[in-house]
């Protein structure tokens, strides 16, 4: 009688165990609810054509770190491609999104004092980059 008490318990205890880990290892993964990362707002200028000659862009640069704008310059080279169109568009809408965030933070007319900044600041250095190519071609 003892034999077959050991042996039942021995076997229910197999079947419990077996039982049990395949409850376990059988549930369903509970579902990861994850948003997908939104990227920064960003102003994303693309620039199409030749590059400029070096400190075209010293002007933007020094003026973006001064307004502490997020800035980043998209260089794409002379051939336009339906893909660098439709990024352009993307771009367009973001920059949109973001610019109006900006008139929260600057006030409506930061666009506007920013952009006659700029061209101060730009006339500055193209008369600098004009003297150079000057003095490199005699």
């Amino acid at each position: 009688m003892k034999k077959l008490n050991i042996s039942v318990f021995i076997s229910l205890t197999m079947v419990a165990w077996a039982l049990s880990f395949f409850l376990i290892s059988c549930t369903q993964d509970k579902v990861k609810k994850t948003t997908p990362e939104k990227e920064p707002l960003c102003w994303k200028d693309i620039r199409i054509g030749e590059l400029p000659p070096e400190g075209a862009y010293d002007g933007i640069d020094s003026l973006v770190k001064k307004w502490n704008l997020c800035y980043e310059r998209i260089e794409t080279g002379c051939e336009v491609t339906d893909s660098i169109t439709k990024l352009q568009g993307q771009y367009e809408r973001s920059n949109n999104i973001y610019f109006k965030s900006l008139e929260k933070k600057l006030g409506k007319n930061w666009k506007q004092q920013f952009d006659k900044e700029l061209h101060v600041s730009d006339s500055i250095n193209w008369i600098k980059i004009n003297r150079e190519i000057d003095r490199l071609n005699p």
